[in-house]
């Protein structure tokens, strides 16, 4: 793929707005690998001299944001140069068409906000956007004491954790619940339903907030500490809080104790030394065996449908409990192996054993990799393919696996009667795994793509 090629498909694809996975998507970051100015962006022609084109540019961040992806090195470069820009523009684009990249752009990022939301607004129907208000409402009285910069703050978590959250489950988990048992759901009130709505968006943001500093990912902000705090303190106070059924609160115990028995397990097991660009590949990796502890951390998320079950009255039977558990666990494992597929780079990176990362370390090994360790510039173009051809087909066994077991333990569950909002949540985790399966079809073409690259250098 030539550069003028390159430069004339990417503007063919954001007027076209086509989907791109596969070879084509390969190839199209194998070539901003090799237009990087600087790890990151921003991009040139010729990266040795750096980057002053600003529609080349412009196109790229468009054609990322469209992907949900920024590069806040390329939003920096772009602040800067839209500043004072004049036409002619001087890049390799024509003028009018920059100019029409400067408006999307600016649609799609905005000059300044990098925290402006890419993603088109999450639709509701009118019994969700009830219920969401009243979430939203509840959040407001809660924090109606703090300081208005604390408040601020909590509630952008909040709504980050909303808007990334595009199926709603960690929203409204406990309204769809309540939906699924039909007409013996009608007598649940909407009130109880929210309360558990905002429990369960405290207990995500909380638990994304805490995750971002044991993965000592740079995104980690102390200021947010106190606040992951107070969301904590607040949906296990709640939960405690509800009548005791004898079931619901041993219940509640134990998987609070199991959870941070397993934040405690992967911060001690799946860490690994990364001394600048070197991994080193340790020993031992760590063994996810039924993924039990991948689960856990997120078994919080169980709480909400467990709440509404047992507070109406429902006598669970015993397989009631381990079907509901089941499907929870089961797509929840299969949610986690998609965010560790789509992250395995950057948790390579930063010393993070995934159970991506551990499938894809187990696989190079027995490639035949002789070296103790990984050297993340020289050596990611073979990784790469190991990822691609090896790891990715194993990956995506192990979810459809995931699915298909939480969809059986779902259609077991006695006192359901309207499962649909609640397979849809596994639809959409299978389906994250059919589009990487779908991506990957084209082996053979990614391997001479990555062949040709290595041979026009060698």
């Amino acid at each position: 793929m030539q550069h003028n090629q390159f430069i004339d498909n990417l503007i063919l694809n954001l007027k076209s707005g086509e989907s791109i996975g596969g070879i084509k998507l390969a190839q199209i970051v194998k070539r901003l690998t090799e237009m990087e100015v600087d790890e990151g962006g921003p991009y040139s022609l010729e990266p040795k001299q750096g980057a002053t084109d600003v529609g080349l540019n412009l196109a790229i961040a468009c054609f990322l944001a469209l992907r949900d992806i920024r590069l806040p090195k390329l939003d920096d470069f772009l602040e800067k140069r839209l500043l004072n820009i004049a036409e002619p523009f001087g890049s390799v684009i024509d003028d009018k068409t920059v100019r029409s990249l400067i408006d999307k752009y600016q649609t799609l990022v905005g000059s300044v906000d990098k925290e402006k939301p890419i993603k088109q607004p999450i639709a509701y129907d009118k019994n969700e956007q009830c219920i969401m208000d009243m979430i939203r409402k509840k959040f407001d009285d809660r924090f109606s004491n703090f300081s208005p910069a604390l408040r601020e703050r909590a509630k952008a978590a909040i709504e980050k954790t909303i808007r990334s959250n595009r199926d709603k489950q960690m929203s409204l988990m406990a309204y769809y619940t309540k939906i699924s048992l039909g007409k013996s759901g009608e007598s649940i009130p909407d009130e109880l339903v929210a309360d558990i709505g905002l429990a369960n968006i405290f207990f995500w943001t909380a638990f994304i907030i805490y995750d971002d500093f044991w993965d000592r990912d740079e995104a980690a902000d102390p200021r947010l500490l106190p606040i992951a705090n107070i969301f904590a303190r607040h949906y296990i106070d709640f939960f405690i809080a509800l009548p005791d059924d004898k079931e619901f609160r041993p219940f509640f115990h134990d998987l609070m104790d199991k959870l941070d028995g397993s934040n405690a397990w992967e911060v001690e097991n799946c860490r690994a030394k990364v001394e600048g660009n070197i991994f080193n590949i340790p020993a031992t990796l760590p063994d996810f065996g039924d993924y039990e502890n991948k689960y856990r951390p997120a078994s919080g998320h169980i709480l909400s449908s467990v709440a509404i079950l047992t507070q109406f009255g429902k006598e669970l039977k015993t397989e009631d409990w381990g079907n509901i558990i089941s499907y929870f666990k089961h797509y929840l494992v299969a949610m986690q192996l998609n965010d560790d597929a789509h992250d395995w780079e950057e948790d390579l990176r930063r010393g993070h054993l995934s159970t991506v990362v551990t499938l894809l370390l187990g696989d190079l090994k027995k490639s035949g990799w002789k070296k103790q360790t990984i050297d993340l510039g020289t050596d990611l173009p073979e990784i790469r393919k190991i990822f691609w051809f090896t790891t990715m087909p194993q990956y995506v066994k192990i979810v459809l696996s995931q699915t298909d077991t939480s969809r059986k333990a779902l259609r077991s569950i006695s006192i359901i009667e309207e499962p649909a909002l609640l397979e849809r949540i596994i639809t959409t985790t299978e389906n994250v795994a059919r589009q990487a399966e779908r991506e990957s079809v084209d082996s053979e073409a990614l391997l001479k793509e990555y062949i040709g690259t290595n041979s026009a250098t060698t």
